[in-house]
């Protein structure tokens, strides 16, 4: 039923209510219910007739020559020479961060010499620390050095020159000594001998009584008395050469100096000693914070009258002032990169200024949680690029020939992409799989053929079944 039917049958439902109702008036009450029934069936017709009419003008034509609901424009499915670019994001960050803090801990800050954002050389002063009381300690050390030095010193060579040639005048005196002993043993035995020769020539007289018995007693007497000089002759020899010796032993002794472990105990003291002062001399080294190379501060946490902690950062480093971007790629590109492929950086600088870029490496590691792997990029420095920034970029991988549909053909619909295809005058959706876009294509690795025709405007108002117009047929490549 079309609409002139049921405008017809309105007009039509309408006399007979005039009608009716001209009738109502004179008409009996029984009567008069009769026409009330009457009315409400010819309403109840009414309204199911319009119902009728409605689904009728909204039904969609079932034979080829219905109405087309909608014009659209077709280019078929075709392999393209595109460009193979991966794209990455990623954040610029120090090649390598220096972190730089005190190796002292608990001494005040006295100086900050730099600021942020300040260029620096290496050994510059960056910070210094309060160390008095390190020199304080650093001069009782030194002053135990001498101490312990002084002491070793005296350890081997205990003696001073007057008392080594001192002793060297004693070892002379027993020499001496020892050589008057010898001469008064010789004539002791020069007496002894001489006794024994007058009492045995004595004796013999005295027995012939050519001589007296007291003259040959006298002579008897004086041989043993020189045999008792002869025996203090010769214990005065040995006193003397005991002497003697013990007069060289101490002049070699004062000569050679202190005993071994004497001397080996006070070295070890010296040694000891300056250990502590180099120790003490490397703590108020470390009191003056140097830059360790030339670099770019980028972080200041030293603050004067602030108390060090040993292994805090004091300031972060770009060493040698050279950035890098870690960019974090999937792990299934990762086997497209490799160390030398340069890289268009866009974010970077203020503007539509994009940044040459180059891989430098790319890590062995991928995150077991992410799956994604690190990626470095060398980036030439600017101070306008702060590190820490999120950027984007492309790395160019070639060209390549792959099947193409122009990217207004794609729609997403339920969690996936689909492409309407034209089949007569109707369209049917199909899904596809799509790979990179190239501009104003779309690769798709499944889905459709070369030369198949699809949908590349109103695309996303189609569904399936809808009947098309098609305008224009594109055969660009």
């Amino acid at each position: 039923m079309n609409m002139d039917t049921l405008e017809r049958t309105k007009q039509h439902c309408e006399t007979t209510k005039q009608k009716l109702l001209s009738n109502f008036a004179a008409a009996s009450p029984r009567v008069r219910l009769g026409i009330v029934a009457g009315l409400v069936v010819a309403g109840l017709i009414v309204v199911v007739l319009a119902v009728q009419a409605f689904v009728s003008a909204f039904r969609p034509a079932q034979d080829e020559n219905a109405k087309a609901s909608l014009t659209v424009a077709v280019d078929p499915a075709s392999y393209r020479q595109m460009e193979r670019k991966l794209g990455i994001t990623g954040t610029v960050w120090a090649w390598d961060p220096l972190s730089i803090g005190a190796e002292v801990g608990g001494l005040r800050i006295e100086t900050v010499n730099v600021e942020e954002g300040a260029f620096v050389k290496k050994g510059q002063v960056l910070a210094t620390l309060n160390s008095s009381i390190l020199r304080a300690q650093l001069d009782r050390e030194l002053a135990q050095l001498k101490h312990s030095k002084a002491n070793l010193g005296k350890t081997i060579q205990p003696n001073r020159k007057q008392d080594i040639s001192a002793l060297q005048f004693a070892v002379e005196q027993t020499k001496a000594q020892v050589a008057e002993s010898d001469a008064y043993l010789a004539r002791a035995k020069a007496n002894l001998d001489n006794a024994r020769n007058n009492s045995g020539r004595y004796a013999a007289l005295h027995k012939e009584g050519a001589v007296s018995a007291e003259e040959a007693e006298a002579k008897l007497t004086l041989e043993r008395t020189s045999e008792a000089e002869l025996l203090h002759a010769q214990n005065e020899v040995a006193a003397a050469k005991f002497v003697n010796k013990q007069a060289i032993e101490r002049f070699s002794q004062a000569v050679e100096g202190g005993r071994l472990e004497d001397i080996q105990m006070s070295q070890a003291t010296v040694a000891e000693t300056q250990a502590n002062v180099r120790a003490l001399q490397a703590q108020i080294a470390q009191t003056i914070i140097r830059a360790p190379s030339d670099g770019w501060i980028t972080k200041r946490d030293a603050h004067i009258g602030d108390i060090s902690t040993a292994n805090e950062a004091l300031f972060l480093m770009v060493r040698d002032n050279r950035l890098e971007i870690r960019a974090q790629v999937p792990e299934k590109d990762l086997a497209r990169l490799q160390p030398g492929q340069n890289v268009d950086i866009t974010g970077v600088l203020p503007g539509s200024t994009s940044l040459a870029g180059k891989i430098r490496e790319i890590s062995p590691l991928v995150d077991v949680d992410t799956r994604l792997g690190t990626v470095r990029i060398d980036i030439p420095f600017n101070k306008d690029i702060h590190p820490g920034i999120f950027v984007h970029g492309q790395v160019s991988l070639g060209t390549a020939e792959v099947m193409t549909v122009p990217s207004s053909a794609v729609v997403d619909r339920h969690e996936r992409s689909c492409v309407f295809l034209v089949e007569g005058n109707k369209v049917y959706s199909r899904s596809v799989s799509c790979g990179e876009r190239f501009g104003d294509f779309v690769e798709v690795s499944s889905g459709i053929k070369p030369g198949e025709l699809v949908v590349v405007s109103g695309a996303g108002f189609l569904k399936d079944g809808d009947v098309v117009r098609v305008s224009d047929k594109r055969t660009s490549k």
